[in-house]
């Protein structure tokens, strides 16, 4: 933990010192809300001066950085570099430290090595101190006279200092010996540069051999082992003006260079007395180390040996981030800010769009990326989501060479945009684009769901859905998915589609326009009564996200209907009897049923207001509406495997004798929506005819009233073989002008049908007509006449016109055309009576229209239906004059 701290302290004051003194810093928090960018105020921080003074090599008196050996009245010299590490210009003072182990000097004198030989030369001065600007660095020696006689050693420390706002600095445990002896004494002086670096930088090593002592003869090695250190030797890198340069790869020393050398040395066949050697090469530190001081350790062997240098270098945090597409950070080939740093796709309006990005911490330490998104047009939302959906973390924590990959998810757009995404760390910032190139507008890719058949079902029962998708886009790679209810069997589906785990699946290249999916599937016979079929398929594609959902289906499910029995008494009666009716309804299923009936009395039975009550053993009063001629029974509910009795009278009216018929029929809903009915019950009376039987008479015409009055007037045309149905199924057909009859009919309200598909005419507004006009109410109480006029609307075309005249005769003829079928219309027009008048219209392929009269007065209409292949022809008419 100290050692942690003391790296982490060491790195804080090295990254002050190297920003120049004087330096403002200017610091602005940046936010965004709903798109907009809001900022803080700017805080300014200024550098002062940092004095930072650096002498090596290191030592202690137990454990000298260097040593040198001289005889007693010789000289013994020390080599040492000051450096100024702080980040402006300083003068730092020069003195020493020293402690007799022995002897004292008879004299010492500090000097600048300019050519740095460890020696004293002309023209290198004496030194007591040094202007250094920042980094620089200067080689001082020392010149130590021994005494004679000497004996023992003498320990000596050169002291730099300085001083800044925060007070006196010193470097001063430089601690070196010189002792009395005869032979040679290695030195190894080592420097770094720069002596800070980043990963992925070059630093170059310079080593320095000093021999300070007598001559050393024989092989001296001088050797620098990187193994160990997250340092990779640069190739071709090393230099040496004297001796031989050798690799060791891993297994032996060789002069080649391999590719990867493990350790360099410089071989020397000998070293003279102050003689001087070097060795420089460079090295470069590797990807992703992380933060911390290398100590980088050379040693010499050889006679005066074994001798060590060592130089520090501090690797400085690297702050590096990529941010792109999915799988490629780094955006490459193009490389950042390329086309392959974008993002584009197509969207639907009211959905969302999510595009997949990772995000690389290419640095050396651990750091959180703050990501925001930049370009957002008004309304529109992003959200940074974890692939599986879930929020991601922001800021988002990654470690040195962590991969992360998420979502950017946008919404509430309507047109296209680009927006920038953009991860901010110790480096700055690094983006990535999105774009949507096109929205298409809602509705463009719907699906739709039905069933076969729609509402209740039973056990057992086929089930078809039918599912519809409709692209206006585009061909499309899509995936359609119909989870099954529970209770259903899967059967078949059309066009590939598979079951998969409960779920009917289909993928499938879409065309556009509409396409059509069908699956069957089979109601199980276990499935319980009540129960609710639910089903909704989704549809995923490519342009969003989200499956778009088809609308839901629902079947409910019973198994039995509800059973019905009907009795009236007494069996026969005459008009003024009252007859009582009981209806019995059962409930064979295992749910209980909100349960309605509808009774539909004969029209010659009044109901007895108050006479209804429920219950078969213990009967209580009971609601009935009338309306429209039938009896509403209030609902009541009837349990499983339950029975409930009806009872109400009814009085009967005069009319025509003949059975009298009375309809009943129980619906039943259950509380999950089935909906069940009973088969039709009818109980059956016979009235005995009175004094009096009462018949009518239901005439009418159908025609097309040109005039618009609602009259048949002169002008109108009539309809002929138009279909005319009464309730009971009777039927009749209208003549060629266009009149039909009904007779006999028992007295009461009758509904009148026309039949549209014989006569494809709107029909006009008219007293008695019900919903579209083709039904009239009509009460039949002796003679009633009820007509249909028709208009004639722009679908009807005029295909032909013919005009003849012969003497005081006039026959207009027209063919219409409506809706595929053809109309003939003849207009009679005579000047004077005609006796016994005959047309004959010739029909090829048909029967001939004939129409005959005793006598032809004034104007007279006629129609007829022509064939649809029939040519057209010209009538022929006859008539006898007095």
């Amino acid at each position: 933990m100290r050692l942690a701290l003391a790296l982490l302290l060491s790195l804080f004051s090295l990254a002050w010192a190297l920003t120049p003194a004087g330096t403002v810093i200017r610091n602005q928090a940046e936010a965004r809300v709903g798109g907009e960018r809001y900022l803080s105020n700017v805080v300014e921080t200024r550098v002062q001066a940092l004095c930072v003074p650096s002498v090596t090599p290191d030592g202690t008196i137990p454990s000298p950085g260097q040593e040198a050996q001289a005889p007693a009245g010789g000289f013994a010299y020390l080599v040492y570099r000051v450096a100024n590490l702080g980040n402006a210009l300083f003068t730092l003072g020069l003195d020493y430290l020293d402690q007799d182990a022995g002897f004292r000097p008879e004299a010492l004198r500090l000097f600048l090595d300019v050519n740095e030989n460890g020696q004293p030369d002309p023209g290198e001065p004496t030194v007591a101190s040094l202007d250094l600007a920042p980094g620089e660095a200067k080689r001082v020696g020392v010149e130590v006279r021994l005494p004679s006689p000497a004996s023992g050693s003498y320990f000596f420390t050169l002291r730099a200092t300085c001083a800044d706002n925060q007070g006196v600095k010193r470097d001063e445990d430089n601690w070196a010996r010189v002792r009395v002896g005869e032979g040679p004494v290695l030195q190894v002086f080592k420097e770094a540069t720069p002596t800070a670096a980043r990963p992925g930088e070059a630093v170059t090593f310079r080593l320095t051999l000093h021999n300070l002592g007598g001559e050393a003869l024989g092989p001296i090695y001088l050797t620098d082992d990187l193994s160990g250190l997250p340092l990779v030797y640069v190739g071709g890198s090393a230099r040496a003006p004297v001796g031989r340069v050798e690799f060791y790869d891993g297994s032996a020393w060789t002069p080649l260079e391999p590719a990867s050398p493990r350790a360099i040395r410089l071989v020397l066949s000998g070293l003279a007395r102050g003689g001087m050697a070097e060795l420089s090469f460079q090295a470069r530190v590797l990807e992703g180390t992380p933060p911390q001081t290398l100590r980088n350790l050379a040693r010499a062997e050889g006679p005066g040996g074994p001798a060590e240098g060592a130089a520090e270098v501090t690797v400085l945090p690297l702050y590096q981030h990529h941010l792109g597409p999915q799988g490629n950070p780094r955006a490459l080939p193009g490389g950042e800010g390329s086309a392959d740093d974008r993002q584009a796709k197509e969207a639907l309006e009211g959905t969302r769009v999510c595009f997949a990005h990772t995000l690389e911490s290419a640095g050396s330490v651990a750091e959180a990326y703050a990501l925001r998104v930049e370009g957002l047009p008004g309304g529109a939302t992003a959200a940074f989501l974890t692939l599986s959906g879930t929020p991601l973390a922001n800021p988002l924590p990654l470690n040195p060479g962590e991969r992360a990959d998420f979502l950017v998810c946008y919404g509430g757009f309507t047109a296209p945009f680009a927006a920038r995404v953009v991860a901010r760390g110790g480096a700055g910032d690094n983006a990535t684009w999105d774009e949507i190139t096109r929205v298409h507008p809602q509705g463009s890719l719907t699906l739709r769901k039905a069933v076969n058949p729609a509402g209740t079902v039973r056990p057992g029962d086929t089930l078809t859905y039918t599912l519809t998708l409709e692209n206006a886009i585009g061909p499309m790679e899509v995936e359609v998915r119909d989870p099954l209810d529970p209770h259903l069997e899967f059967v078949s589906a059309s066009h590939g589609g598979r079951l998969e785990g409960g779920k009917v699946v289909w993928r499938l290249t879409l065309p556009p326009g509409t396409t059509t999916l069908t699956l069957t599937a089979r109601v199980k016979p276990s499935t319980p009564d009540d129960t609710r079929i639910r089903n909704g398929a989704r549809l995923h594609a490519p342009l969003s996200p989200d499956p778009i959902p088809s609308n839901p289906v629902e079947n409910p499910v019973w198994s039995a209907g509800l059973l019905l029995q009907k009795e009236v008494t007494p069996k026969e009666a005459q008009p003024g009897d009252l007859l009582t009716y009981t209806l019995r309804v059962a409930n064979p299923a295992g749910a209980a049923l909100e349960v309605r009936v509808e009774d539909t009395p004969d029209p010659r039975l009044a109901y007895v207001e108050g006479s209804a009550t429920k219950g078969c053993q213990s009967p209580v009063p009971w609601p009935v509406e009338v309306r429209d001629g039938k009896l509403l029974f209030a609902p009541f509910t009837l349990p499983a495997q339950g029975t409930e009795c009806l009872s109400y009278r009814m009085r009967l009216r005069p009319g025509p004798a003949g059975q009298i018929g009375n309809v009943a029929q129980a619906l039943g809903l259950s509380a999950n929506g089935a909906a069940t009915a009973s088969a039709q019950a009818q109980a059956v009376a016979r009235l005995r005819p009175g004094v009096f039987e009462e018949k009518g008479l239901l005439l009418g015409r159908v025609f097309l009233d040109l005039d618009k009055d609602g009259l048949f007037s002169p002008g109108d045309i009539p309809l002929p073989r138009a279909r005319l149905l009464l309730p009971g199924g009777l039927q009749v057909l209208t003549d060629a002008e266009g009149r039909y009859a009904f007779r006999d009919l028992p007295y009461g309200v009758y509904e009148v049908m026309l039949d549209p598909a014989t006569a494809p005419f709107p029909p006009r507004p008219h007293p008695e007509a019900l919903g579209e006009g083709y039904r009239h109410r009509v009460p039949v109480y002796g003679l009633a006449v009820s007509d249909f006029p028709l208009a004639l609307d722009l679908s009807v075309k005029v295909r032909r016109s013919t005009t003849l005249r012969m003497g005081p005769l006039t026959v207009e003829k027209r063919v219409l055309e409506a809706e595929g079928a053809r109309l003939v219309v003849l207009t009679l027009k005579a000047a004077e009576p005609l006796p016994e008048f005959r047309l004959t219209d010739p029909v090829p392929g048909g029967e001939d229209f004939v129409f005959e009269a005793e006598v032809l007065e004034g104007e007279k209409t006629l129609s007829y239906r022509l064939p649809p292949e029939a040519p057209f022809t010209d009538p022929e008419v006859r008539w006898r004059y007095p």
